[in-house]
């Protein structure tokens, strides 16, 4: 019967898992460009591959040169698949954040079993892990060349570390020394949140004298292993550059109320897996058992920015536990009246043909929550670079002399996901004055400063171009064109594009569809 458990498991896993990786492929089916943002990525890719992979000491973005000081993985991956398979850059961009997605969603499993010592949880906690979109959103974009492995290598020393304080052996201190390495030279937020997991782990399961020993090991190992990028960078620039990254963390003390709510896990419908996942909070406290509670709120402390995709690993786990250890003895116990000692790690498949209300409940909550997800992916073409606005960059790259300086409108209320503020200067050849990105690695707080200044910008689409004349003046930023993009935009149906179009101050010199652009002068 053992055996018999183990093949459903699978067969569960593997078909969550197909969900979980159709809806991570169709956002960049559906838009066509690699998804939302990954402008500023590209460019410090295309500058790896241009300077023969010996890493820059500086990248050229929007007009200023950036310290290349960014952990460097993510773009070696990309520019090798694209030189090795002859694919285009920007198809890469496409692709690799989709499958790797797929592949830590596919790492999840046995960290999951490992901690939940429980194959049966950790294949439902995997399969509810990969149809959650928080799993989805932040690794789908362009961006995601580097989350992707910071995440994978993330799933993989999580394992790695409980095994190496639950039952140490060289085998395990040395694979969380290379997973812990492929952490930091992917990722900088997931560092971070690595080496908070990891010391929670270490509190629970490895306070003892070999413990301590091989958590200094591998601190000592992960060190050596990382230190040629850091002291090269550390030798071209000094710790400015992670000091100004650092402050960019949005630290808030309310951080954690959306973590205890569940609103963070992005589901659709009824939130049935967060319901879970509080049902699996309450057990976990009831048992005295605190690990996955430390790992929910944690990341809400350390850095509330990317707090959210964090948190969702032990939301995954924690429904789950809810599902296993609440639901599925109380379906079982409507249809099976004899009072069983259930022992489902053991006798999963034999309890879960008896019931019909366990297979009735398990099947429709995965495809509830696979049609959540694929809803959730339909906000991407609406928030990724459109037909209309790369058309538009193209026409500036062949029409407007390089490095002019645009003010770009395009409604926003996000600034991290205005994909034509971010691509524009990768694909036009010429600067957006409030773009964000770039800034976080640059000194005197930059980056909160453009921060403030992109959304007061953006106040302006619905006014009228005094606004912007305003905002140029306040800001001391003087500009050449207007870049006007909004969906389903008309010069008649905008009050801003009306305005520059009856100025005699501003010429039109281009306009398709959704995107307007003027030149300031006659």
């Amino acid at each position: 019967m053992k055996t018999e458990s183990g093949k459903l498991s699978l067969l569960i896993l593997v078909f969550g898992l197909l969900l979980g990786a159709y809806a991570r492929f169709l956002p960049t089916l559906m838009v066509g460009f690699p998804v939302t943002d990954g402008g500023l990525f590209y460019e410090m890719t295309r500058a790896l591959q241009a300077n023969h992979y010996i890493l820059p000491t500086f990248v050229e973005y929007n007009g200023i040169s950036i310290p290349f000081a960014y952990p460097p993985l993510g773009f070696y991956v990309t520019a090798l698949v694209s030189d090795l398979l002859h694919l285009p850059l920007i198809e890469a961009f496409r692709w690799i954040p989709a499958v790797g997605s797929v592949i830590f969603s596919i790492a999840f499993f046995p960290m999951a079993s490992a901690i939940l010592k429980s194959q049966l949880k950790g294949t439902l906690a995997a399969v509810f892990f990969a149809l959650l979109p928080r799993s989805v959103s932040w690794y789908i974009m362009g961006g995601g060349i580097t989350r992707v492995w910071g995440h994978f290598f993330l799933m993989l020393i999580l394992w790695s570390a409980y095994k190496l304080f639950t039952a140490p052996s060289k085998k395990y201190l040395a694979l969380t020394i290379l997973f812990g390495s492929g952490v930091v030279l992917s990722h900088p937020e997931a560092s971070l949140h690595t080496v908070f997991l990891c010391l929670v782990l270490w509190l629970f399961y490895g306070r003892s004298k070999e413990g301590i020993k091989n958590a200094l090991l591998t601190a000592l190992g992960v060190i050596v292993l990382t230190a040629p990028f850091f002291l090269t960078v550390i030798s071209r620039h000094g710790l400015q550059p992670y000091l100004n990254a650092a402050q960019t963390g949005f630290q808030s003390a309310w951080a954690w109320v959306a973590i205890l709510t569940g609103t963070f896990a992005d589901e659709k419908f009824v939130t049935l897996l967060s319901a879970l996942a509080l049902l699996g909070f309450v057990v976990t406290l009831a048992r005295r058992e605190f690990l996955l509670a430390v790992w929910l709120f944690l990341p809400a402390i350390i850095d509330p920015r990317s707090a959210a995709s964090i948190s969702i690993i032990a939301w995954a786990m924690l429904a789950a536990v809810g599902f296993v250890d609440i639901v599925i003895p109380g379906l079982y116990a409507l249809t099976n009246k004899a009072q069983e000692n259930l022992d489902l790690e053991s006798n999963w498949a034999d309890y879960f043909m008896k019931s019909s209300a366990i297979k009735i409940a398990l099947t429709a909550l995965i495809f509830y929550a696979f049609f959540g997800t694929v809803l959730s992916d339909q906000v991407y073409p609406k928030v990724s670079l459109a037909a209309s606005d790369r058309s538009a960059m193209d026409w500036v790259a062949g029409n407007i002399p390089p490095h002019s300086r645009f003010v770009i409108l395009t409604g926003e209320t996000e600034a991290f996901a205005d994909s034509v503020a971010e691509w524009f200067p990768v694909l036009s050849k010429s600067n957006s004055i409030a773009t964000i990105q770039g800034y976080e690695w640059m000194p005197d707080k930059l980056f909160q400063t453009k921060l403030d200044e992109y959304y007061a910008l953006q106040t302006c689409m619905n006014k009228t171009y005094v606004c912007v004349e305003k905002w140029s003046s306040d800001m001391n930023h003087d500009f050449n064109y207007v870049l006007v993009s909004q969906n389903g935009l008309s010069a008649n149906g905008n009050s801003l594009a009306t305005s520059l179009t009856k100025s005699a101050t501003y010429q039109l010199v281009y306009q398709e569809a959704d995107v307007i652009i003027f030149k300031q002068g006659p």
